[in-house]
């Protein structure tokens, strides 16, 4: 495992959401210093509150008086640049803006020769510049097709791959597109915090408790790869059911007010998200299948499993691989008949099988597997 390294991480803002790449920079902080440099943009910024409060919040940040680290804190780096990135000039300013600001982060912090973490193939023009022994890329998603994406982000991607020592990608899809022109392009499963996914129906929020049983639910982001349409198909089949929809949305769920077995309550803080999902009888991974979704691993996976309950999906080929402990379904009837089967998979012996196969995915065994391929790496750039 790496060690006593300085490690730069560039992902989305620090703390927003707990996606892939921030539980790893959590496990390399315990024995690293990480600094966290803060959301590039990977889409083109519209006039929604949502995003009006967190250009807001990023000025606040960025003239915002530093705090001194701690050694277990992260240092976190909030970039000034311009969301163009589809025009020459401004990835121009941009790239300069960067680097100009990265190296002072840099040298004021001691943090020579880091190892550059990204999630991001924003920075593909600026790799290289910050003195890294070596660079790692996480690929969590095809970030192009994401809606309202900058046009220029293959392009930008292209770029990254030609400069980065490795490539972690989260499908056999990305694994495939997205190869480093070292060739060291690996498969990187997602993981799970399975001390943090615990069922414990005695701590379930009280604003659930009535709730009629069973309870199917869904929760993380509610974005245009969730397939609604399905979610309010099997609430008219099932009209005994709750089908409760936990997280923040970023497209209209106007929809599932249709019917009055559907309970959209929104975003809840990450902490508490096992407590509301304890009443889970079912967990859903409702997404749509396109060329988008059939390069993603959802996350949700392993924390249903972790939480123990069935989980019915949608016909997503990351998914296929634990089809042994989830219910598949091809349409949409598929998916109602997998729910009522799921009610009956609820022994002791099956519950502990969800669990132990999750623990197999911890966050700590996923970091290892990045750091064992950084060392490789460096270690015959040494003997070059």
């Amino acid at each position: 495992m790496v060690k006593n390294r300085n490690i730069i991480f560039f992902g989305e803002d620090w703390g927003r959401f707990p996606s892939t790449i921030q539980h790893i920079g959590k496990v390399f902080l315990k024995e690293n210093r990480v600094m966290w440099i803060g959301s590039l943009g990977h889409r083109k910024p519209s006039l929604t509150l949502d995003d009006f409060i967190r250009a807001f919040g990023k000025i606040r940040n960025f003239f915002k008086k530093k705090t001194k680290e701690s050694q277990t804190e992260v240092i976190l780096v909030t970039p000034f640049i311009i969301p163009l990135h589809d025009y020459s000039i401004f990835r121009l300013l941009n790239n300069f803006l960067l680097k100009y600001q990265l190296k002072k982060a840099i040298s004021n912090n001691n943090f020579d020769t880091p190892i550059i973490i990204t999630a991001t193939p924003v920075i593909g023009e600026v790799l290289g510049s910050f003195g890294e022994t070596s660079s790692c890329y996480i690929c969590q998603d095809d970030y192009s097709m994401f809606e309202g994406a900058f046009k220029s982000l293959h392009k930008l991607e292209e770029e990254l791959l030609r400069r980065i020592s490795c490539s972690f990608s989260v499908s056999d899809s990305l694994v495939k597109t997205r190869v480093p022109s070292t060739k060291r392009t690996f498969f990187l499963p997602q993981g799970v915090d399975t001390e943090h996914f615990v069922k414990n129906t005695d701590n379930i929020p009280t604003q659930l408790m009535n709730l009629k049983k069973p309870v199917i639910g869904f929760f993380g982001l509610v974005s245009s790869w969730i397939d609604l349409d399905l979610i309010v198909y099997c609430a008219e089949k099932l009209p005994n059911y709750t089908f409760l929809v936990i997280g923040r949305s970023s497209v209209d769920v106007s929809k599932l007010n249709s019917r009055e077995n559907i309970k959209f309550i929104g975003e809840v803080p990450f902490s508490e998200l096992p407590s509301y999902a304890s009443i889970f009888d079912v967990g859903m991974i409702s997404f749509v299948i396109n060329e988008l979704t059939i390069a993603c691993n959802p996350l949700k996976l392993l924390e249903y499993l972790s939480l123990s309950i069935p989980v019915v999906s949608t016909d997503l080929p990351e998914v296929k691989k634990f089809e042994e402990d989830v219910i598949i379904a091809g349409n949409y009837d598929e998916f109602v008949q997998g729910i009522q089967r799921s009610l009956t998979l609820t022994d002791d012996s099956l519950s502990q099988r969800r669990r132990e196969v999750a623990k197999k995915y911890s966050w700590k065994s996923i970091a290892e597997n990045i750091s064992t391929e950084i060392l490789k790496f460096e270690e015959e750039s040494l003997k070059k």
